[in-house]
């Protein structure tokens, strides 16, 4: 580095397109960007390069650096820097060579070459892929697949596009199916909140500025013609063809006519066939603006068929609302920002969507009189926050890049009472039209919809949780030796696979399987569930069957059922040597390896009547040598990094 800098991102540098070394220069998108974010704060930016990612992280904790410049970040992830708003979205891509005939399935049997500890790595363990083979980086990863050491890669599309065009790559395809695990950030320093906030605006003006859009056209802009673009450019082609042969055949005719008239005869044709040919082409523009709205409207009912088709339980809240909002101002033209406000069950309002405003909106727990309450489709005048405490109005002038001229607003109603709020906004004085309107009132109408699903959800859910809680603390009546068990196994399990990469209902899952998992007790006897000794051989089959139990108790519900096999698996071993079924390695459900490490570790760390339970660091110790035996050893290995970051 050189003299002393503002502010020192380190990086890994050997993740093209990203940031790489080039004749001894570190470049990249993420390079170019962090100078543009240096421009727009008026601060020095330098960079200190690694060799791997966690040694750009440990930089940032020793204070060699302020930042990490790219970081993979997700949902729920486990982190100890401060995220900044995400500002790409990679998707990642399973590359095999041309002749290959490999499907996704087939690869879980066959060597898979992947970027030493990072979300991709975890992503293949989660689905079952067998022969994982790690490298440093991703030049290693592809070197591996192109000298045959391996039968597929996975890696970042735009890294295997660099690739491809920069190192003579051509024997080598992707599989069609994608995946998106994580969005790049930034990661600093979390003594640092001020950086984070800089850094924050710094993208939010760089986005509305276009700057951001020019480093993204400089490193990504591909000259791939989609077949969108090649079916329209045929139907124009056509058409054209069509009128110019229309048009030859008039120009013809006209000319055999004029040869048999006098010249008075001929001027006064030319004047006709003028006119004739300036209506032929009046009405080619007019076909061709008629063929282009009916395109945008075709366009605008598949996003909106494609929205109903959303409206299922199982999508997640944030995940509806920001494709929603999204598409909002898609069909909505003269709005450039938006934003979506649900009522969550403990009564406070909080941002689920956002466009064109900074993240730190999201930290906020509003009241719902604070929120502008519209009370159908509206147009509002110069949006303020005159009904909200001074603090929360400056973080919400702080969050926009400009004041708001004026807004589209519509409510989120359920049962007839107010749930929400939806608002698109412009930042110039504009006016809707009556097609924005009417689209925005449909959007509003299938918001309300999705919202009243989730209400009744989760006051559905609820009273079964209520209900699952009351049998569980029921067992523990039983057996008081026990006491909170079920609970500080589903929030370590749950926990560790926020760790692993679980995200959303996915973790919340893993949860209530915890909760339940010891269940089938109940069908345990008495003398036996409540022997403070060591059972006897007999005593111990008979406790034994308590998974059996619990696999067919929940077995009965509907609702409940997906977790039965999981917690009918929690005492299965890695090595085949556990019950009920004997079941070994992958054949066990990863929920219920998962289940098995948090049982085992609470188990074994509690005390008992009959014994004292181990320390921490023995805890971990016998975590660490049972894997590969007892349990799952991918698995146990990430369970120790998780117990050592959390518990130590």
């Amino acid at each position: 580095m050189g003299a002393k800098a503002d502010i020192v991102f380190s990086v890994h540098a050997y993740n093209p397109p990203f940031a790489y070394m080039q004749s001894g220069k570190l470049q990249g998108f993420s390079v170019d960007l962090a100078k543009e974010i240096g421009k727009v704060l008026k601060q020095k930016v330098d960079f200190l390069p690694t060799a791997y990612q966690s040694d750009a992280v440990d930089a940032v904790k020793q204070g060699k650096a302020d930042a990490v410049l790219l970081m993979g970040f997700y949902e729920n992830a486990s982190t100890t820097l401060l995220p900044t708003d995400p500002y790409f979205y990679p998707y990642y891509v399973i590359v095999v060579k041309k002749d290959s005939s490999y499907s996704v399935d087939d690869l879980k049997q066959k060597t898979i070459a992947v970027v030493d500890g990072t979300t991709m790595e975890t992503y293949l363990a989660m689905h079952n892929f067998k022969n994982i083979i790690s490298f440093g980086n991703q030049q290693e990863v592809i070197d591996a697949l192109e000298s045959n050491r391996v039968n597929a890669a996975f890696m970042s599309e735009e890294s295997y596009k660099y690739f491809v065009q920069n190192s003579n790559i051509k024997d080598t395809k992707t599989l069609p199916e994608k995946v998106q695990l994580a969005q790049y950030v930034i990661g600093v320093n979390p003594k640092n909140v001020v950086l984070q906030s800089q850094i924050n605006q710094a993208l939010l003006q760089l986005k509305s500025s276009g700057k951001y859009d020019e480093l993204i056209k400089r490193w990504f802009a591909t000259a791939d013609l989609s077949s969108e673009f090649v079916s329209s450019l045929v139907r124009n082609v056509a058409i054209g063809v069509f009128f110019g042969v229309v048009a030859a055949a008039l120009v013809f005719y006209w000319i055999l006519r004029m040869l048999r008239l006098s010249k008075r005869e001929l001027g006064a044709a030319y004047e006709q066939l003028a006119a004739e040919n300036q209506q032929l082409t009046a009405s080619y523009e007019e076909i061709l603006n008629v063929n282009k709205e009916l395109e945008d409207l075709r366009g605008k009912e598949k996003n909106l068929l494609s929205l109903m088709g959303q409206l299922r339980p199982d999508v997640e809240d944030e995940t509806f609302y920001t494709y929603l909002l999204n598409l909002a101002l898609n069909l909505v033209p003269e709005a450039q920002a938006g934003s979506i406000l649900i009522m969550d069950d403990d009564g406070l309002v909080r941002f689920k969507a956002l466009v064109g405003y900074s993240n730190l909106l999201e930290t906020l727990d509003m009241q719902p009189e604070w929120i502008y309450h519209p009370t159908e489709v509206e147009v509002v005048q110069a949006l303020n926050d005159s009904n909200m405490p001074p603090d929360v109005a400056a973080v919400f002038n702080s969050a926009r890049p400009e004041p708001i001229a004026v807004s589209l607003a519509a409510p989120l109603l359920v049962n007839k009472q107010w749930y929400g709020s939806i608002f698109v906004d412009s930042f110039e004085e504009v006016e809707f039209s009556q097609q924005s309107l009417e689209l925005f009132d449909s959007l509003s109408s299938l918001a309300s919809a999705f919202t009243a699903l989730k209400v009744h959800e989760r006051t559905a859910s609820k009273f079964l949780k209520e209900i699952i809680l009351i049998l569980v603390k029921a067992l523990e009546f039983r057996d008081p030796s026990t006491a909170g068990h079920s609970e500080r196994v589903a929030k370590i399990a749950s926990d560790f696979a926020s760790f692993i990469g679980y995200t959303g209902s996915n973790v919340e899952d893993i949860y209530w399987a915890g909760i339940l998992h010891d269940i089938g007790k109940v069908g345990v006897a008495d003398y036996v569930l409540k022997k403070p000794g060591s059972l006897t051989p007999e005593e111990y089959i008979e406790m034994k069957k308590h998974p059996v139990f619990s696999e067919e108790i929940l077995s009965q519900s509907d609702t409940l059922k997906k977790y039965a096999k999981w917690v009918g698996a929690h005492h299965e071993r890695w090595d085949g040597n556990g019950y009920p079924r004997g079941l070994s390695g992958e054949e066990i459900p990863i929920e219920g390896r998962i289940l098995a490490l948090a049982d085992a570790f609470d188990a074994m760390s509690t005390d008992r009547p009959y014994r004292k339970g181990k320390s921490l660091n023995e805890a971990i110790d016998e975590i660490a040598k049972c894997g590969g035996t007892q349990f799952d050893p991918y698995l146990a290995a990430q369970f120790v990094h998780f117990l050592k970051r959390n518990y130590l």
